[in-house]
């Protein structure tokens, strides 16, 4: 079997005409796939802009051997495609999100071929998940790549691997009405490491072998490849690998091992050119889930994602809750029968990924509908019997068809319990998992002001540590990993959902040191705060939140220490608790003013409790402090003064706040904060190297606005203008600003080799230049 990549020489139109078909396109461009049918402004645009219906064509000259049967394979189109070989119909696929084949054995011919792509990207109320509101936008395009395939007429044609131990299951699909001897080749590092041959008669085959098999785990991610081969040529290739899941009624186990799971959900959407995005950026968002937030697993809302995001998954060992696509609303029969071909899309595609976990086969907060449901749960089980199912709801007591009792928990307002019991929201005594919370509940923009991004921090890890708390909730994935546009009735009218923890570029907010913090590989500390006063309620810093996997903090102010802090016993079920900062005096006034022990410790709690608060004292602090006042000769100005001094730190030259993170006894990680004089642009590039391979190639570049201590100045939004010289172009608008301190822009490759140079001018910070190369 011949697989050849046909991403590239595709002519594209806005428009849609009968006579495209056999005339072909007039006034079109040239396009590379994955390619969106519009590029789109940040935020504050139309959502109808991409809703049309486009025209794609692509001519190749192709050498057709008789004995072969010819394939073309979409891995996703937005929303309805309509495919035509050489002017004749083909096939309609319904649906934006799944893969489909169109056989054109029957129209092929020597040399040129053509084929021709009608595509409707509209709101279709016939196909999911349209119908009514959905909280996400669906863009247009065929976003995901295309491949030719040539084949032999009879072949095997699918394999799915099971594994469990020793054993090893190969359910093998045989194409054609003919017997085959094929050699089935288990690959570990490209390695062969067992082999065996079968002759294959029936249409489904089933072959059980003992076959010592490393195990896959989060930690250590083993992978094989399956090669079927007759006569030495590859009919089928995949890879798999060898675990065991279950969700109990006490939680998950990956490999009997308990895992209590914690993550986020993921939009596959990109500023600009939406879902339109090749290898590269699918993989970075599965590593940025994995090694910068410290998840251990990722649901793929509301819709399967990319293969690339998949196997990126199964090799760093990031587990995936994969759901077919829809949002609240179910539609008519019609409807309903192309959500279930989804689901069977989605279980075919996927089932030898050992990062998905759970298949998701239930509309997303949509209400019950017994029938829809049974069915849709008996496809995924008689595809996949080696994974449970889930079913995400909104609502207690939902009819219960799924393996997984799947929730979307909002109860959590900032200052009540974090999620609700299993038990209450279930009624049953069943595995229970937490598909969403927070989120909408508290939405922020990374230029809020920085009350409200620690706030959205609390919320994070208060229902985290619930989630660590109750031994029957299997783990809880939050509402989510990154800002993604909207529809008009979701967002803050400016067409976005600032619901991340992340922006859309992938920039952190504050929330997402709730995840980064609890992970082990390295030590993390990071302060959620800038601490800067006016910021901050009657100018005052009540405490500070330190996000961190050490052991303890060691704090200075200036070159003064104050005190040492062990993580907050608030969040003690949490792998590693914040440390929470709430003495800004330590012994400074012991060792600074001529008061005995015991008055300069009365100073320092009096101090300490106006800091947090205020002046209302209660009768036993009033006593104390006149008294104080009155043994030491101190007038009420004295003591405002020395409020001034030690909680305000007012009419210092220089005010620096450090922490110190300790492991061990050993001061692995230092952060400083406080009023700096000085700052700068920082640009980094996250890959100087892109590839052309099957399509182009993207990277990012990030912008930030640093001060001394290279802490994100949030309020910044410096102007920049981007030049391009070299086979690269830029995805987006040439002039950017920051928001809440940083921009990030994409470039892509154009199919040229060579030396590119990108220049960010600014008028405050002059020229930055970055080299790229492209191989």
């Amino acid at each position: 079997m011949k697989k050849l990549a046909f991403n590239n020489d595709w002519l594209y139109t806005p428009s849609f005409k009968e006579s495209y078909i056999k005339e072909g396109l007039k006034d079109a461009v040239s396009v590379r796939l994955p390619h969106t049918n519009i590029e789109l402004p940040y935020h504050y645009f139309d959502e109808t802009m991409y809703q049309f219906i486009s025209s794609y064509q692509k001519t190749w000259t192709q050498k057709v051997d008789k004995k072969k049967v010819y394939y073309l394979h979409f891995e996703a189109a937005m929303n309805t495609a309509t495919v035509y070989v050489n002017g004749k119909e083909l096939l309609t696929h319904f649906g934006g999100y799944t893969p489909f084949t169109v056989d054109i054995t029957s129209v092929i011919k020597d040399g040129e071929n053509t084929v021709f792509v009608k595509l409707d990207s509209t709101e279709r109320k016939d196909v999911p998940p349209f119908g009514f509101v959905i909280d996400y936008l669906t863009y247009g395009g065929i976003y995901r790549e295309v491949q030719l395939i040539e084949a032999n007429p009879t072949r095997v044609s699918d394999v799915f691997v099971q594994t469990s131990g020793k054993s090893l299951v190969l359910e093998t699909t045989k194409t054609g009405s003919t017997e085959l001897v094929a050699t089935f080749n288990v690959l570990k590092d490209k390695e062969v490491v067992y082999l065996f041959k079968e002759t294959l008669k029936e249409e489904v085959t089933t072959l059980s072998k003992e076959v010592e098999l490393e195990l896959w785990d989060i930690d250590n991610p083993v992978m094989y490849q399956l090669e079927v081969l007759n006569e030495n040529e590859v009919m089928f290739r995949t890879t798999f690998a060898n675990r065991t899941i279950e969700f109990r009624t006490d939680g998950f186990y990956l490999n009997n091992k308990h895992i209590k799971l914690r993550g986020l959900n993921r939009h596959q959407s990109f500023p600009h050119v939406g879902y339109a995005m090749p290898k590269r950026p699918q993989q970075k968002d599965a590593d940025i889930m994995k090694f910068d937030l410290g998840c251990n697993i990722v649901r793929s809302s509301h819709y399967p994602p990319s293969r690339h995001f998949l196997d990126r998954c199964d090799e760093i060992g990031l587990l995936v809750f994969n759901e077919l696509p829809g949002w609240q609303h179910i539609g008519d029969d019609a409807w309903k029968e192309r959500a279930k071909n989804s689901v069977r899309e989605m279980v075919l595609r996927d089932r030898n990924h050992p990062s998905v976990i759970i298949w998701g086969v239930r509309i997303n907060e949509s209400p019950d509908d017994d029938t829809f449901y049974e069915a849709t749960n008996k496809i995924a089980r008689e595809l996949d019997p080696t994974r449970q199912t889930g079913g995400v709801r909104n609502f207690k007591g939902s009819h219960f068809f799924e393996d997984v009792y799947t929730y979307n928990d909002f109860v959590h307002r900032g200052d009540n319990v974090g999620l609700e019991k299993p038990k209450a929201v279930s009624k049953k005594d069943v595995p229970y998992l937490i598909t969403e919370y927070n989120g909408h509940m508290y939405p922020t923009k990374p230029f809020d002001d920085e009350i409200h991004r620690i706030n959205q921090l609390k919320r994070h890890i208060n229902v985290q540590n619930q989630s660590y708390k109750d031994p029957n909730i299997s783990g809880a994935i939050g509402w989510c990993m990154f800002d993604y546009n909207t529809h008009k009735d979701f967002g803050s009218g400016d067409k976005i959902c600032y619901h991340g923890v992340l922006d859309m570029y992938r920039q952190p907010k504050y929330a997402s040191y709730a995840y980064s913090s609890q992970k082990d590989s390295a030590p993390f500390l990071e302060v959620a705060s800038n601490l800067q006063i006016g910021d901050f309620e009657a100018s005052e810093v009540k405490e500070v939140i330190v996000l961190t996997n050490c052991d303890e903090v060691k704090f200075y102010i200036n070159e003064d220490f104050i005190n040492t802090f062990k993580p907050s016993k608030d969040y003690e079920n949490l792998p590693h608790p914040p440390v929470i900062i709430d003495d800004f005096i330590g012994r400074l006034i012991h060792e600074n003013e001529p008061f005995s022990e015991n008055d300069a410790t009365h100073i320092k709690n009096i101090l300490l409790h106006i800091m947090k608060h205020g002046m209302k004292l209660p009768l036993r602090l009033k006593l104390r402090m006149g008294w104080v006042l009155f043994k030491n000769k101190l007038t009420v100005d004295q003591a405002a003064k020395m409020y001034e001094k030690y909680v305000g730190k007012w009419g210092l030259e220089s005010l620096t706040y450090t922490f110190e993170g300790y492991v061990n006894g050993e001061c692995v990680v230092t952060k400083k904060a406080g009023p700096t004089k000085h700052n700068h642009l920082d640009v980094s590039v996250e890959d100087t190297v892109l590839v052309e391979t099957d399509t182009y190639d993207v990277t990012k570049i990030n912008i930030k606005h640093l001060d001394e201590h290279n802490r994100v100045l949030q309020y910044s939004n410096e102007i920049m203008t981007l030049n391009i010289e070299g086979p690269v172009e830029l995805i987006g608008p040439k002039q950017r600003v920051l928001r809440g301190g940083t921009t990030s822009f994409y470039v892509k490759t154009i199919g040229e080799k060579g030396k590119a140079k990108l220049t960010i001018s600014t008028e405050r910070f002059g020229n930055h230049t970055l080299d790229l190369q492209v191989k």
